[in-house]
C-alpha cells in the first residue's frame, strides 16, 4: 500500500497552482522511482538540511538530476534550481496526488 501524507503549503513560489495554507496531499516515492517533468514534489533542500521543498519538475536531466522550478511568475519568488542547480533524484520525498 502506498503511503500518503498531507503537506500545508507555507509561501508563495506555487502560486498560482497551490495557495499559501492550501493542505496538499503527497504519495511518498520508493527509492529509484521515476519522475518526469511536470511531477509536483516535495524535496529536501540540497543546501539546508532542515529544509523541504514543494517545486514542479521541469526537466530530467541527462543524467537523471532534476531541475525544479515553482510556478509563480515572479522569478523572485521561488528558490529553486536556478538558485541551487539540479538535485539528485534520491532527495525527493513525495510526489503530489493530482
Amino acid at each position: 500500500m502506498t503511503s500518503t501524507l498531507d503537506v500545508r503549503i507555507r509561501g508563495h513560489s506555487m502560486w498560482p497552482t497551490l495557495h499559501h495554507d492550501q493542505v496538499v496531499e503527497f504519495r511518498k516515492t520508493e527509492p529509484n522511482a521515476a519522475y518526469q517533468a511536470g511531477d509536483i514534489v516535495l524535496a529536501k533542500h540540497p543546501l539546508k538540511i532542515d529544509v523541504v521543498v514543494i517545486k514542479r519538475i521541469l526537466r530530467v536531466e541527462s543524467d537523471g538530476r532534476l531541475f525544479l522550478v515553482g510556478d509563480n511568475p515572479d522569478p523572485t519568488a521561488s528558490e529553486d534550481s536556478h538558485n541551487f542547480g539540479p538535485i539528485k533524484a534520491d532527495l525527493i520525498q513525495a510526489v503530489m496526488v493530482r
